[in-house]
């Protein structure tokens, strides 16, 4: 006879010992197999026919362990931190000047493709943009982030 919570739990476990240690990664993939289980109930699936759609749906153990462990390299939590950073700053009374920002930036970069789409340095546009234009945007957002992140009379840290 097949049980479904059993099923269920060897599944959470196995992910949880191939390299997904995080217990709420864990929790969260078991929510979703549950959820996918339900809806394949819901077209008149057997629990054991939900619970084989729904691991085939969400993949298999290896395939999952290998997407977090993708996330747990250091270029992952580099991106981690760098996206809650950039959303705490985002986030309220800045958001408008982080736009203007990044739409000066853009114009400029637009203004530049245009002058150059109108000479034959297709070889120079790409090179200013990539070593010019991006670079030089990529640090104005950096230490307007950081400004805006000490706020006034906050000083250095």
């Amino acid at each position: 006879m097949f049980d479904l919570e059993r099923e269920v739990a060897a599944w959470s476990e196995a992910v949880h010992a191939s390299r997904c240690r995080n217990a709420a990664s864990v929790a969260e993939l078991s929510d979703h197999l549950h959820c996918e289980i339900d809806r394949a109930r819901s077209e008149g699936m057997s629990d054991e026919m939900a619970f084989a759609a729904a691991v085939a749906k969400l993949g298999e153990k290896h395939e999952l362990s290998a997407e977090h462990a993708k996330n747990r390299s250091i270029l992952g939590k580099i991106y981690a931190a760098d996206a809650r950073y950039a959303r705490s700053i985002s986030s309220g009374q800045h958001r408008g000047l982080l736009i203007a920002h990044a739409m000066i930036w853009a114009v400029l970069i637009l203004a530049s493709s245009l002058v150059m789409s109108k000479t034959d340095a297709r070889e120079t546009f790409v090179l200013l943009i990539t070593c010019v234009w991006g670079p030089l945007w990529w640090g104005s957002d950096q230490i307007l982030r950081r400004a805006l992140h000490q706020g006034p009379g906050r000083g250095r840290k």
